[in-house]
């Protein structure tokens, strides 16, 4: 084991993209298992940033809750809620909280985003995770499908807008870090698993810097 994170907690909340097996749930627990942290992973599918603070219970497409790197069992297939950020914070005392979150709230398939709607979700998420140190993951790209009409343009406009957002969240552009047009998906939005673990991979080396800066950062309680 590498012991780069030794010490760190990292609490890792997210939509369907951390909720299935050969998704992010696998790749970044794994890995940032292996660098030395603790890390507890919650995925529930289609969740909005909102929906982790005002308990909202999704259509029953999944949830998952992973501690470390323990085998990855069905995901919970009936309407859940997720769990209240303030209460996961308070039960694991996590160093940081890493959000991956952005397809969800970027009405793929409309004339435009609500910008102000997706203001009030972003910053009743980072309210509530108060003080705890914050890495914020937005969405990569896709490919075009009737299902979901996730579009580069839009996914560009999504990513863009949350970099002026997620504050005091530092963000990483999930754009950014792969080619357009390099994701393979199922569905326009769902990457295969050879493309999870691409982007996976982007993400750890993208935030390793920070997370070994945060390691020895005493956690610090929601407000």
């Amino acid at each position: 084991m590498n012991a780069l994170l030794a010490g760190l907690t990292l609490l890792i909340i997210g939509d369907s993209h951390v909720t299935f097996k050969d998704s992010l749930l696998s790749v970044l627990p794994d890995e940032f298992t292996r660098q030395g942290a603790k890390v507890v992973t919650y995925g529930v599918c289609s969740s909005t940033a909102a929906d982790w603070v005002v308990p909202n219970p999704n259509n029953g497409c999944g949830a998952a809750e992973r501690v470390g790197d323990a085998p990855i069992g069905a995901p919970d297939m009936k309407p859940a809620s997720p769990p209240p950020i303030t209460s996961l914070i308070e039960k694991w005392h996590p160093n940081v909280v890493m959000v991956i979150l952005g397809d969800t709230m970027a009405a793929y398939g409309q004339n435009a985003v609500s910008k102000d709607w997706v203001d009030e979700q972003v910053k009743t998420l980072t309210y509530a995770i108060g003080r705890t140190a914050c890495i914020w993951v937005g969405p990569t790209w896709g490919q075009f499908s009737p299902r979901y009409g996730k579009t580069d343009q839009r996914a560009t406009e999504m990513a863009g807008f949350l970099k002026g957002e997620v504050a005091p969240c530092s963000y990483v552009d999930g754009t950014a870090l792969l080619k357009q047009g390099s994701v393979n998906t199922i569905d326009g939005i769902h990457a295969t698993p050879e493309s999870y673990r691409v982007w996976g991979d982007a993400i750890v080396q993208a935030t390793l810097p920070e997370l070994e800066k945060l390691k020895d950062a005493p956690p610090a309680p929601a407000q």
